[in-house]
């Protein structure tokens, strides 16, 4: 499966220390690997066609176009609860792509 990663979102993963670059790296190729078969202390459906990879504190919000994983958004878990801004701004940017 191919992986297209939002300019928006590099800039914020390169902010990240090299422990969290690295778990993302491992659990994007492990969706890559199992896609949907991970369990939920992996990966989570927020909303149609909407997705959240949990490498650890950090949430990678994604979707899927024509077998191609687009990740449009990451950021850093801070509460129990998703924010709604973040839900708001993965989906906004996903329609960008016409997820």
């Amino acid at each position: 499966m191919e992986v297209i990663i939002d300019d928006r979102v590099k800039r914020v993963v390169k902010s990240f220390s090299d422990a969290d670059q690295a778990r993302i790296r491992g659990y994007t190729n492990l969706f890559r690997e199992q896609k949907f078969i991970l369990s939920g202390k992996y990966l989570k459906k927020l909303k149609n066609n909407l997705w959240e990879l949990r490498p650890g504190k950090i949430r990678v919000l994604f979707g899927i176009l024509n077998q191609t994983m687009v990740i449009v958004h990451v950021y850093k878990k801070q509460t129990q609860k998703i924010p709604l801004q973040e839900i708001k701004t993965a989906g906004n940017r996903i329609k960008e792509y016409g997820v």
